[in-house]
């Protein structure tokens, strides 16, 4: 059963954001007073064209925070979700989990960012000024751009998907599987191997009904990463992911109920 989880307010951090390698192809969206105002998330993802998109339109976002670095799952980077779907926004900061906290309403004005696609996904970020396709928002920043509501507090639910029923359209999106179970063989073990003594990027795979498998990516840096994976039969909830041709999970505030 998935719990109230909007009083949660403390926090570590870690886990980096993947930023593409290749040299944008940089476009901007139009100005012009056909586009202004409050924005759906999925809309403003819809004009990242190529590799990375400037806005230069006076719109904005608005958003429940879903993920950050509460439990050290999200380095420098937030997750909110709107009725549309999900977007992670790329921030220059630790600790934002003391600033955004989790189930509070975020708004962004996006002129003046850029919406790059990272992997098989489009991030929110600032502007980039070399090779990757969007820059993380500058901490002096920030105060430009983003606006926690505090005293909006949203007790959500996750979408609720099946590993055979995942398409693009969930992608950042905070989604929940239930009855999955995890292969038989990574029972028991820690949630991250290690190497030389020090925890690294680990892939499990969570098994449905139907045999059905989705890999679920847990960086080094969490704060369960020596924690042993569950036995059973449970509920994973987490924000969808997509590179390389397949689709994987990254468990947000440590949501697992087995």
């Amino acid at each position: 059963m998935i719990v109230h989880r909007a009083l949660i307010v403390l926090c570590s951090a870690w886990l980096a954001v993947a930023c593409s390698a290749t040299k944008p192809d940089y476009s901007e969206i139009p100005d012009d007073d056909s586009e202004s105002g409050l924005v759906s998330i999925a809309y403003l993802k819809s004009h990242c064209k190529g590799l990375s998109t400037a806005i230069k339109s006076d719109i904005s976002i608005r958003g429940t925070v879903v993920a950050n670095d509460l439990f050290g799952e999200f380095y420098k980077t937030l997750v909110l979700v709107d009725e549309s779907g999900g977007v992670e926004v790329a921030i220059d900061k630790e600790r934002l989990c003391m600033d955004f906290p989790l189930y509070t309403s975020v708004s962004i004005t996006c002129n003046g960012l850029a919406v790059g696609r990272v992997g098989g996904k489009v991030v929110l970020g600032a502007k980039p000024t070399g090779e990757y396709t969007v820059d993380r928002i500058a901490e002096r920043s920030i105060s430009t751009y983003l606006l926690c509501h505090r005293e909006e507090l949203h007790s959500l639910l996750p979408r609720e998907v099946t590993i055979a029923g995942l398409g693009v359209e969930h992608v950042s999106d905070y989604v929940v599987l239930r009855d999955v179970r995890f292969a038989d063989s990574e029972v028991g073990r820690a949630w991250c191997e290690e190497n030389e003594g020090v925890y690294v990027d680990t892939d499990r795979h969570i098994i449905d009904k139907s045999g059905n498998v989705l890999i679920v990516r847990v960086p080094p840096y969490c704060e369960y990463a020596g924690e042993r994976i569950p036995t059973g039969t449970g509920t994973l909830c987490g924000i969808l992911d997509y590179s390389g041709d397949q689709f994987f999970l990254r468990i947000t505030n440590h949501e697992l109920y087995f």
